[in-house]
């Protein structure tokens, strides 16, 4: 499980090394070789976030690759990043490392796609609606879904977010009243955000789809390759492999582009639900 605990800066950093020395034409070995790495296979572990080399051993790297200084800088600020007590590795109390890595590749990810079957996406649930989830002594872990929604408002490069939800989504009464029409109207305001897309899919629309499947989150990162992530009641996993990931990018494509109702016509309809139940 070691290439699950991999950090996702040192993915990043790996990968743009990675991306480097096949621009340079050099090959693991040759780069190992050059830069006097013990094996090669380090190399590899190395560009794919599996494992961290010594600072020493990075810059020997670089200097094969004739990095120039700007590009170091950015390379070592990632890798260093995983240092320290400011390293997230097992989260605050109550979290496990699986969250605690979901949430490390959330603030690296470019974009990030939630496809959702049974409840609002993590990131945009509002406390209220992740309490009516999570239940008595939830405080922590409503704390922390909270602060994930930082990535989607910040100021500096918000993520890019697309969130395809079953209809149905909208009228199931996960919370009281009060707070189903505290998260309608907060999808709303979030909806008008240039950086976030959410779309829905008609529950009553004929046919399969891939939503039917369940739900899955869709990381994508500037360098390093996507990532899926799946939770279950009490259990969660990370997906890597090249060719199973490239079967949830094909879906959540095939979701927004054939399956589901228009941004415009999505925010429309939950203005609609919500604007009953402020009537009711």
């Amino acid at each position: 499980m070691a290439e699950y605990r991999a950090q996702a800066a040192l993915r990043e950093a790996g990968a743009l090394l990675k991306e480097r020395r096949q621009a340079a034409d050099l090959s693991l070995r040759a780069l190992a070789k050059a830069a006097e790495i013990s094996s090669h296979s380090r190399v590899d572990d190395a560009e794919n976030g599996r494992k961290r080399l010594a600072d020493p051993e990075y810059q020997r790297i670089m200097d094969v690759l004739d990095l120039g200084h700007e590009e170091r800088e950015q390379i070592m600020t990632m890798i260093r990043s995983t240092e320290g007590p400011g390293q997230l590795t097992i989260g605050p109390p109550g979290i496990g490392a699986p969250l605690a890595a979901l949430i490390d590749h959330e603030r690296v990810a470019v974009r990030i796609t939630n496809v959702a079957l049974g409840l609002i996406p993590g990131l945009l649930q509002t406390s209220d609606y992740a309490r009516a989830i999570l239940g008595e002594d939830s405080e922590p872990r409503v704390t922390l879904r909270s602060g994930r929604r930082d990535v989607l408002t910040r100021t500096r490069n918000p993520v890019e977010y697309y969130a395809v939800i079953d209809s149905e989504v909208l009228v199931r009464p996960v919370g009281a009243p009060d707070v189903m029409l505290d998260q309608l109207r907060y999808l709303q305001r979030m909806a008008e955000r240039p950086n976030v897309t959410i779309q829905l899919v008609d529950s009553t629309r004929p046919g399969y789809n891939p939503l039917l499947a369940g739900s899955f989150g869709l990381l994508e990162f500037a360098k390093a390759s996507p990532i899926v992530h799946l939770e279950h009641l009490r259990a969660s996993v990370s997906i890597w492999d090249e060719a199973d990931v490239q079967a949830f990018v094909e879906a959540a494509e095939y979701l927004r582009r054939e399956v589901a109702m228009s941004p415009d016509d999505s925010v429309r309809l939950i203005a609609g639900i919500a604007d009953g139940k402020e009537t009711r």
